[in-house]
This record gives structure tokens, C-alpha cells and sequence, in this order.
């Protein structure tokens, strides 16, 4: 059994990193313009709130009447580069030390410094044996795309149905996952908690917290792992 994680809302809450770059871009404007940090804070709440992601810094000078020319790149620039303040979700780590005799992967999609840098300020790169970038690739290589999928399957020689997948998004996450017959659970976290979707999008199981994540793997998935690693052993002795 090969465990797989998304990382934004599955493994850490994906809106204080959000919360932690408008800060970074509040105090950004502040310094520059001499304009009120909380209030462009509260302000860059709304906008997400109301007109979702994609165009919020244009949005911003647009209504604060600033010129946006160069300084929608530059928010965007404080925005990625700027150092985050995030934590783990609660059970992660107990999470990770329990399955700590499987081999464990993160696909992430996302650009690919603002990923590398989240990985960096939640120090969990020791529990994985590799962490997958999407977007190092190529934006086509973005879940629901199984490429990087593919390597780790090639990289541990196991079937599809050997590989278990954690995400939070059903829109991307496990269509084509479900097709491979690749385990997929969903954690009801995050922007997408309360997203309906049709079964061929959905995961084959929902847990509301990762702890659950016990319940939901059969014991026989790590007798077997183990029984293949002895077999492996012996054969390496011959």
C-alpha cells in the first residue's frame, strides 16, 4: 500500500496561507502608500469572498483607484514570495508517524515556489519519500492528470489498486483516479466540504478528519506490505 496526500486543505488549512499573504500584501501597500493595513486586509477578504480567486489585486487597485500596471504584478509577487504563517492540521503528524513503515508521497498542484515554499514553513518533508510538484512539469500535468501518479506507481513497481489517494478537492482530485482503481478518500475540509458531485467525481470514501483515516485502510493492506517486504528479503539473501 503506497500512500498518497494532496497538501492544501488536506494536509493544512489552504486559507491561512491565504490570510497570511494578504497580510503580507496589506503591510506591502501600507509601507507604500501610507494606506490603512487592516482595513486592505478586510477589504481583500471581501473581494475573495464575493468574486472567488483569479483576479483580486486587479479588483483591489481598481477600487482603492491605484494604477494597476505594475502594481497587480507586484502584489502578486508579495503574495508568493512573502514567508507564511501556517500549521498542520492537528492529526497529521500522528498521521504520518502511524503509517511511518509505508512509503508516502505529495502530489501538489499550484505554482511550483509558492508549493516548495509551504512545504518548507510546515517541515514535513522528512515524513515523505518524495514530494511531487505538478506544475514543475507543466501546467497539463495539474491533477486530474495521472502523470505524476504514473511515476510513483513505476517508482514502487506496485499495481494501481496498491495506491491509496487523500484529497479534498472532487473536482479534480479522483475522476481519473477512480478510473485506475486507485483507493480514493476525500477529507470533507476546506473550501470544497460541502460540494456535491456525481459518484465517477466523488472518492470512494468521505472522512471529516484525518484520524479516520484508520478506519477507512484495511489491515490487510499492511499484512500484505509486510509479507512482500519478507519475500523481498529472502530473495535478496538467495
Amino acid at each position: 500500500m503506497i500512500l498518497i496526500f494532496d497538501l492544501d486543505d488536506t494536509l493544512y488549512k489552504e486559507n491561512e496561507f491565504v490570510k497570511s499573504g494578504f497580510k503580507a500584501v496589506s503591510r506591502y501597500l501600507h509601507l507604500k502608500f501610507k494606506l490603512n493595513e487592516k482595513k486592505i486586509f478586510l477589504q481583500l477578504l471581501r473581494i475573495l469572498k464575493k468574486n472567488g480567486r483569479g483576479k483580486i489585486f486587479d479588483i483591489l487597485c481598481f477600487q482603492l483607484k491605484l494604477k494597476k500596471n505594475f502594481l497587480v504584478k507586484k502584489l502578486v509577487q508579495v503574495y508568493r514570495t512573502h514567508e507564511p504563517k501556517i500549521s498542520l492540521n492537528k492529526d497529521v503528524i500522528k498521521i504520518l508517524k502511524f503509517y511511518s513503515e509505508f512509503s508516502k508521497y505529495i502530489i501538489t498542484d499550484g505554482n511550483y515556489l509558492v508549493q516548495k515554499k509551504k512545504i518548507k514553513f510546515l517541515k514535513i518533508e522528512k515524513y515523505f519519500k518524495k514530494i511531487y510538484y505538478t506544475n514543475y512539469y507543466g501546467i497539463k500535468y495539474n491533477k486530474p492528470s495521472l502523470f505524476c501518479f504514473n511515476k510513483i506507481k513505476k517508482k514502487e513497481k506496485v499495481n494501481w489498486n496498491e495506491l491509496v489517494y487523500i484529497g479534498d478537492n472532487p473536482k479534480k482530485d479522483f475522476l481519473n483516479c477512480n478510473k485506475k482503481k486507485i483507493l480514493t478518500i476525500r477529507l470533507m475540509k476546506g473550501e470544497f466540504k460541502n460540494l456535491r458531485v456525481s459518484k465517477h467525481y466523488d472518492a470512494k470514501y468521505k472522512i471529516k478528519k484525518l484520524s479516520m483515516l484508520k478506519k477507512k485502510l484495511n489491515l490487510n493492506h499492511r499484512v500484505l506490505n509486510d509479507s512482500l517486504k519478507k519475500i523481498q528479503i529472502c530473495k535478496s539473501r538467495k
